[in-house]
Protein backbone atom coordinates (compact mmCIF):
# COMPACT_ATOMS: atom_id res chain seq x y z
CA UNK A 1 0.00 0.00 0.00
CA UNK A 2 2.97 2.29 0.89
CA UNK A 3 4.50 1.55 -2.80
CA UNK A 4 1.24 2.83 -4.37
CA UNK A 5 0.47 5.69 -2.06
CA UNK A 6 4.12 7.21 -2.78
CA UNK A 7 4.03 6.37 -6.61
CA UNK A 8 0.08 7.99 -6.47
CA UNK A 9 1.88 11.28 -4.87
CA UNK A 10 4.48 11.34 -7.30
CA UNK A 11 2.43 11.44 -10.19
CA UNK A 12 2.31 7.58 -11.10
CA UNK A 13 -1.66 6.51 -10.82
CA UNK A 14 -1.19 2.75 -11.77
CA UNK A 15 -2.54 -0.10 -9.89
CA UNK A 16 -1.93 -1.65 -6.55
CA UNK A 17 1.26 -3.59 -6.51
CA UNK A 18 0.99 -7.37 -5.12
CA UNK A 19 3.36 -7.83 -2.19
CA UNK A 20 5.87 -9.93 -4.78
CA UNK A 21 6.58 -6.91 -7.08
CA UNK A 22 6.67 -4.93 -3.98
CA UNK A 23 9.36 -7.30 -2.80
CA UNK A 24 11.06 -6.72 -6.06
CA UNK A 25 10.76 -3.14 -6.36
CA UNK A 26 13.73 -0.91 -5.87
CA UNK A 27 12.55 2.40 -4.11
CA UNK A 28 13.64 5.85 -5.36
CA UNK A 29 14.61 8.14 -2.47
CA UNK A 30 11.42 10.33 -3.75
CA UNK A 31 9.25 7.25 -2.93
CA UNK A 32 10.68 6.26 0.41
CA UNK A 33 10.36 9.81 1.88
CA UNK A 34 7.13 9.63 0.64
CA UNK A 35 6.12 6.30 2.59
CA UNK A 36 7.54 7.43 5.74
CA UNK A 37 5.38 10.63 5.89
CA UNK A 38 2.48 8.87 4.89
CA UNK A 39 2.72 5.35 7.02
CA UNK A 40 1.98 7.27 10.26
CA UNK A 41 -1.27 7.84 8.70
CA UNK A 42 -2.32 4.19 8.48
CA UNK A 43 -3.92 2.14 11.19
CA UNK A 44 -3.02 -1.30 10.43
CA UNK A 45 -2.91 -5.02 13.44
CA UNK A 46 -5.42 -7.42 14.54
CA UNK A 47 -8.81 -6.86 14.22
CA UNK A 48 -8.63 -5.94 18.54
CA UNK A 49 -5.38 -3.37 17.87
CA UNK A 50 -6.88 -2.01 14.80
CA UNK A 51 -10.65 -1.44 16.63
CA UNK A 52 -8.90 -0.12 19.69
CA UNK A 53 -6.99 2.61 17.39
CA UNK A 54 -10.22 3.35 15.46
CA UNK A 55 -12.20 3.73 18.24
CA UNK A 56 -9.39 6.24 19.67
CA UNK A 57 -9.32 8.18 16.32
CA UNK A 58 -13.18 8.87 16.36
CA UNK A 59 -12.99 9.56 20.26
CA UNK A 60 -10.78 12.37 19.41
CA UNK A 61 -12.30 13.73 16.92
CA UNK A 62 -16.09 13.05 18.11
CA UNK A 63 -16.86 11.20 15.20
CA UNK A 64 -20.24 9.30 14.89
CA UNK A 65 -18.65 7.29 11.90
CA UNK A 66 -15.57 6.16 10.59
CA UNK A 67 -15.05 5.05 6.92
CA UNK A 68 -12.58 2.41 6.22
CA UNK A 69 -10.56 1.80 2.97
CA UNK A 70 -8.13 -1.31 2.66
CA UNK A 71 -6.02 -0.97 0.17
CA UNK A 72 -4.54 -4.30 -1.03
CA UNK A 73 -3.98 -5.60 -4.50
CA UNK A 74 -5.60 -9.45 -3.81
CA UNK A 75 -9.32 -8.71 -3.63
CA UNK A 76 -10.02 -11.38 -1.25
CA UNK A 77 -7.60 -9.82 1.47
CA UNK A 78 -9.79 -7.00 1.36
CA UNK A 79 -12.72 -9.18 2.16
CA UNK A 80 -11.14 -11.01 4.96
CA UNK A 81 -9.99 -7.42 6.25
CA UNK A 82 -13.72 -6.05 6.15
CA UNK A 83 -14.73 -9.48 7.62
CA UNK A 84 -12.50 -9.91 10.12
CA UNK A 85 -12.92 -6.15 11.23
CA UNK A 86 -16.63 -6.10 11.02
CA UNK A 87 -16.47 -9.80 13.40
CA UNK A 88 -14.77 -7.04 15.96
CA UNK A 89 -16.86 -4.25 15.78
CA UNK A 90 -20.19 -6.23 16.31
CA UNK A 91 -19.32 -9.08 18.25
Amino acid sequence: MLLWRARKDLGFDGPIPSAESTARHEWTDAERTRAMGRSKAIIAGTPDEVHTELTALAEAHSADEVMINTVTSDPDDRLTSYRLLAERLMG
